[in-house]
């Protein structure tokens, strides 16, 4: 199968602002204490891992015939600010723990799926998606100045 390419621009604006335009959406990144027009870029991320958790969910329960009523992800992201300010810290700059808790209400034939099924459902998931993939495998990232 061929590999799939994802192409995206951004665009400094004022003050914190950044903005990409994908296809026919603008996506605009911000941070609370600048012009608060969008949601900042650790938040974007822990929004994007929700966001293909929750994507892939449909795929799989579509896959598996599971009637998949309700699929809420709460998600909960801890990190130390220092690395990314700058100051010296032992701890990563990334996040130190994502939890993500699955709430769903999901039937195979009109049949609850027990706490087990709901596991295992939630495990295949996330081993599909590759945005959770990157976070327990990074990808290779370079970067040069133009």
């Amino acid at each position: 199968m061929a590999n799939k390419i994802i192409e995206i621009n951004t665009r400094m604006g004022e003050g914190w602002k950044i903005s990409a335009q994908i296809r026919e959406h603008l996506l605009v990144i911000d941070q609370p204490t600048a012009g608060n027009e969008g949601a900042n870029p650790l938040e974007t991320f822990i929004f994007s891992l929700a966001g293909c958790i929750s994507s892939i969910a449909k795929m799989v329960a579509r896959e598996q015939k599971i009637n998949l009523k309700k699929f809420d992800l709460s998600m909960k992201a801890q990190l130390n600010t220092a690395g990314l300010q700058g100051k010296s810290s032992d701890d990563p700059v990334g996040f130190k723990v994502i939890d993500i808790i699955a709430v769903m209400d999901a039937t195979i034939d009109d049949i609850q799926l027990n706490q087990e099924q709901k596991s295992a459902f939630l495990d295949t998931v996330c081993h599909r998606c590759p945005v959770h993939d990157n976070l327990l495998k990074p990808s290779l990232v370079t970067h040069s100045a133009a």
